[in-house]
């Protein structure tokens, strides 16, 4: 486990470090959930839009639809009712915007070559341009170019008109590499210091760049390493309706106007009339909200940027918390120990990518932590489950030595319990004894006529049958002395009291009939009947794993396994073959019949009452006719026979 847990260490500071395209594409991901969770932002108010949008569009058309005709339309209004507008319209605007008293205004259309109205229409624009000296940014673009002779990139400019009206830097590029496929969105001034440097191409200047210098406001941040900080869906800037500005009775008293001066203004279409926009966190945003975000960002200096930037330090940082989980589950091996270190140590990692995401501006290493984290949860429960099953089958090893596999199955329901067993507890049981009469005799004899195999074959027979009986009445085999059987009821688990002396009792009488039909069937072999003898006492004994290193086994101690013992050697005087104690005996009062046989005396023990069954008589013809000196009674069974 502790190998395991390192490579996940490893991989996950080689993956942070420079991670592969699928696990940039993730790492993205993630980051636009932490942005869509932290919501929307305030961008400053010092950035105004003036949309060319719906609204203006259809003031335009409504003009355009009067009966009385072109001599109904105001100036202002006279082809704005499609795109692209006169250029003169965009002279309106700033000439209107001229009187609110803005730093500057940058217009993100780009007028390509002449305007298809005519040189009047580029004249207004350049005029309007020179009343609003070195206060006007102007758009152009880098287009990509493909033919059987050439392929590069190539500059789009303004007219040349309006560049001059524009004085020196009066342009700049709205080109911004493009998102998605695991890269993020990138301040546009990273274009031309990447896009155009590689290429060969003179770097251009972005027009967030140019409209900054032109309002004198110096970006408070490095542009070309930051990405894109949004402030929300489309519409989250101030914004105006470009036909409000247009129209000069609704912009002299207009309430927005005095927020412009000073302001940072800039005029283009939105999403509706600009295509489909650009899909971000807070969906789709027009090139004029993009280009205010960037604008925003560099005025406030709160772009987004990777930390740390070296690939050594980013992995290293990545591995941090993986190897901190790691070390501190050495600690202990419990899965709710390890578990709630993984989850613990990944709130944090989120937690605290978020926060320092969202003070900071910084973007932490998240999803491969966050990924080594899991891993290392998936380990610890496969390493988990792997122990239990090697414990439960210890334990289904151990307790199928002693107990029938469906008490095995309840036991092993809890796995603490059963290590409980074990180890060792008090439990009230009923111990039985059972035992061969005259056993010890026949032995020596078959020996001295050389029936040894015989005689193995008719005892493990015997003792088979004797098996089967005690666990078909529930009942646990504890061990085989010789020819003698201990069994147990009650442990490992109890039925109950009342119950287990019941089931003892029965069992006792089951296996004087087993053996009954088993003496039937060696007559007719001509082999020698057995008889046996029967103990049993209830009471509180110690159960549990007894033994050394070497050898251990699952047994029961205490005083009532001694009185059971003694009370089958009792047998042998008492005429009866099943002796039981007075607990016993109360225990299963009501569910058989049992007769007193008075104070016997049971040796360390002095005279206490003992009872029997109705039906306990000794077996006729049974192996104890063969005896030729009795056992001594009360004595415990001893080595191969008693």
């Amino acid at each position: 486990m502790a190998l395991l847990s390192g490579l996940v260490v490893v991989l996950v500071g080689i993956t942070a470090g420079r991670p592969p395209a699928p696990v940039r594409t993730l790492e993205r991901g993630l980051e636009d959930q932490l942005v869509r969770l932290r919501g929307r932002r305030s961008p400053p108010s010092s950035v105004v839009l003036v949309a060319i949008d719906d609204s203006s569009l259809q003031q335009g058309a409504w003009f355009a639809d009067q009966k009385d005709g072109a001599a109904a339309i105001p100036p202002w209004a006279l082809g704005i009712s499609t795109l692209p507008w006169p250029r003169a319209r965009y002279a309106d605007l700033l000439d209107r915007l001229r009187q609110a008293g803005p730093a500057v205004v940058g217009l993100n259309v780009v007028f390509e070559g002449e305007s298809s109205r005519g040189p009047a229409d580029d004249a207004a624009l350049a005029a309007a341009i020179r009343r609003l000296p070195g206060h006007v940014a102007l758009a152009a673009e880098m287009m990509e170019i493909r033919d059987n002779n050439y392929a590069g990139l190539s500059l789009v400019q303004p007219e040349t008109a309006l560049l001059q009206a524009a004085g020196k830097d009066g342009y700049g590029i709205t080109n911004t590499l493009p998102a998605g496929n695991g890269e993020p969105f990138f301040h546009p001034e990273a274009y031309s210091r990447r896009v155009l440097t590689s290429s060969g191409a003179r770097p251009q200047p972005s027009l967030t760049e140019v409209v900054l210098r032109k309002a004198h406001r110096p970006s408070l941040q490095p542009n070309q390493g930051r990405q894109l900080n949004f402030y929300g869906p489309e519409g989250s800037f101030q914004r105006i309706s470009a036909w409000e500005v247009l129209d000069p009775q609704r912009w002299s008293s207009h309430p927005s106007r005095p927020m412009l001066r000073g302001a940072v203004v800039l005029v283009g279409p939105v999403v509706s009339q600009g295509g489909l926009g650009t899909i971000t966190p807070f969906g789709s945003l027009s090139g004029l909200e993009l280009l205010a975000t960037a604008t925003a960002n560099s005025i406030q200096g709160d772009g987004l940027a990777s930390w740390p930037q070296d690939p050594l330090q980013r992995g290293l940082l990545a591995m941090a918390p993986v190897l901190l989980v790691g070390a501190l589950a050495l600690w202990r091996s419990s899965l709710r120990w390890r578990l709630g270190l993984v989850g613990g140590v990944l709130a944090l990692v989120l937690v605290g990518s978020f926060a320092v995401m969202e003070r900071s501006n910084l973007w932490l290493p998240l999803l491969t932590p966050a990924a080594g984290l899991v891993l290392l949860g998936l380990l610890y429960g496969g390493d988990a489950y792997l122990r239990e099953e090697g414990e439960r089958r210890r334990l289904r090893r151990t307790f199928e030595r002693y107990v029938a596999p469906t008490v095995v199955a309840e036991i092993l329901s809890d796995p603490s319990a059963a290590e409980g067993i074990l180890r060792g507890r008090l439990l009230p049981v009923t111990v039985l004894f059972t035992d061969l009469k005259g056993f010890t005799q026949l032995t020596q004899q078959r020996s001295g006529s050389g029936e040894i195999e015989l005689h193995v074959r008719q005892l493990n027979r015997y003792l088979g049958e004797m098996v089967e009986v005690v666990t078909a009445h529930g009942g646990t085999i504890d061990k085989f002395i010789g020819d003698a059987v201990m069994a147990v009821f009650g442990s490992p688990l109890s039925r109950g009291r009342r119950e287990e002396a019941v089931a003892a009792l029965r069992c006792a009488q089951a296996m004087r009939e087993a053996l009954a039909g088993l003496n039937r069937e060696w007559a007719e072999e001509g082999l020698a009947p057995f008889d046996n003898g029967i103990g049993l006492a209830s009471g509180e004994v110690i159960v549990g794993q007894i033994g050394s290193p070497r050898r251990m086994e699952f047994t029961v101690i205490g005083d009532k396994v001694n009185l059971a013992s003694r009370l089958e050697g009792l047998t042998r005087t008492a005429g009866v073959s099943i002796l039981c104690d007075a607990t016993t005996a109360e225990l299963a009062e009501g569910s058989l019949a049992i007769r007193p046989m008075g104070d016997q005396q049971v040796k360390g023990m002095g005279a206490i009452p003992v009872f029997t069954t109705d039906d306990a008589q000794a077996l006729p013809g049974g192996a104890d006719a063969q005896a030729a000196v009795p056992a001594q009674a009360g004595a415990p069974p001893q080595g191969a026979g008693s």
